[in-house]
């Protein structure tokens, strides 16, 4: 997981299928984390071609919330 500043106040979690980034959509909405799914940005390499946006402030909770889940988390990259 990467631990660089965010540029853009953004960050995102990209997974290895979209089952993972579905999955990892409700538990951030069941916690109150604000979030979009977006499509994985171009410059970005991914398996899955779907990612989680979320506010760079929030990425510890973030991390905490999919921490020792099976949702395939490829890693969370800075925007």
């Amino acid at each position: 997981m990467s631990s660089c500043e965010s540029q853009s106040g953004f960050g995102v979690v990209l997974f290895h299928s979209v089952q993972g980034a579905l999955g990892a959509e409700r538990l951030l909405a069941a916690a109150g984390v604000t979030y979009k799914l977006i499509a994985v940005p171009r410059h970005i390499s991914s398996n899955c071609g779907f990612c989680i946006r979320f506010e760079w402030a929030s990425k510890e909770a973030v991390e905490r919330l999919l921490s020792g889940t099976t949702l395939g988390v490829e890693g969370i990259v800075a925007l």
